[in-house]
């Protein structure tokens, strides 16, 4: 079977699908798109109007990437991207809420740091919790407490967001915000991004750029 994956460059979410589909073996092309601009494919596709999309061969239209996934591990199981074990199980999707959640508080930063006048206070509210968001998954990782699969749900989406914190900042997309600078100070995730980013599936993935203007998408 093969897939149609719509994305955008730069997008993690996508990446987070691009990777599932590539652990799983599962063959697919991607389409890049601009769903702010005119023109855009992405509304005929989801009534969410957001990427990404992922489009099977007969036609059915997956979105949202939360839903790609759960759908992805429920119609592949094999090989398996969550443990089986209840207790592992949970410890992983643990994880991966942390790091979904980790790159929802840096998406806020990011845009009210484009708005005409920013909300310093909302600005240092979201912050404490990126602060308290990598803390909690340096402890996590450091203990040492992983479930027998060699790269899980978890994995991908703390590092497919601590990626993301470094290149939008590297690109243009973000100020140099301090609470971005994790590698070098969580020595736990700087080992799990250095090992994983080595593997074909994250490799192949990065983020890269795309011409848009983020200040135009901000209210």
């Amino acid at each position: 079977m093969a897939f149609t994956l719509i994305n955008a460059r730069p997008s993690p979410y996508g990446r987070k699908v691009a990777i599932a589909l590539q652990e799983k073996g599962l063959e697919y092309e991607v389409v890049y798109d601009r769903p702010w601009n005119e023109g855009s494919c992405t509304p005929d596709y989801s009534p969410l109007e957001q990427l990404p999309i992922l489009v099977s061969e007969e036609g059915e239209k997956i979105y949202d990437s939360p839903y790609i996934l759960e759908w992805l591990e429920t119609r592949f199981p094999q090989p398996p991207l969550l443990p089986e074990p209840v207790d592992a199980r949970l410890e992983a999707r643990k994880r991966q809420m942390l790091g979904e959640r980790l790159l929802d508080f840096a998406g806020l930063v990011i845009f009210e740091a484009q708005r005409p006048v920013p909300s310093e206070p909302w600005i240092e509210r979201q912050t404490r919790k990126i602060y308290g968001a990598l803390a909690e998954l340096e402890r996590i990782y450091a203990s040492g407490v992983r479930p027998g699969l060699e790269v899980d749900l978890g994995d991908i989406a703390v590092v497919t967001t601590l990626d993301l914190l470094e290149f939008v900042v590297a690109d243009g997309i973000s100020p140099d915000v301090e609470a971005f600078r994790w590698r070098g100070i969580h020595r736990a995730l700087t080992a799990l991004v250095e090992q994983l980013d080595q593997r074909a599936s994250f490799a192949s993935t990065m983020p890269q750029h795309m011409e848009f203007s983020l200040a135009e998408t901000v209210a």
